[in-house]
C-alpha cells in the first residue's frame, strides 16, 4: 500500500508544480498585455496632445465620457475630456436620461 500511496504524492506534487507554472505564465501573460495598454495610451495621449491626428481629439472628447461607466474613471478622466474641448456628463444628468 505505501507504494501506492508514495507513487499518489509524487503524481500529487507534479501536478501542483504544473499549476504553478500555468500561474506564473498568466501572471507573465497579464504583464506583458498590462504593459501594452499603458503603451498604447501613451502614445494615444502624445497624438492628442500634439494634435497629430485631424479629428482624433474631438472623436475622443466626444467618445470617452460614453465609454466610461464607472464614476471613479470619470472623474479621473475628466480634466482630459475637458482639454480636449469635451464635457463629462455629471452622474445626475446620466441618472435623469436613464430614467427617461
Amino acid at each position: 500500500m505505501s507504494l501506492l500511496v508514495g507513487k499518489d504524492l509524487k503524481e500529487q506534487q507534479k501536478i501542483n508544480e504544473l499549476e504553478l507554472k500555468i500561474n506564473k505564465e498568466k501572471q507573465k501573460l497579464d504583464k506583458k498585455l498590462t504593459r501594452q495598454k499603458i503603451l498604447l495610451g501613451a502614445f494615444l495621449i502624445d497624438t492628442l496632445e500634439k494634435n497629430k491626428a485631424q479629428g482624433l481629439k474631438e472623436y475622443v472628447a466626444k467618445t470617452l465620457p460614453e465609454y466610461l461607466t464607472r464614476a471613479t474613471d470619470r472623474d479621473l478622466l475628466k480634466s482630459l475630456v475637458e482639454n480636449l474641448g469635451g464635457a463629462m456628463p455629471s452622474d445626475e444628468k446620466e441618472k435623469e436620461q436613464e430614467e427617461q
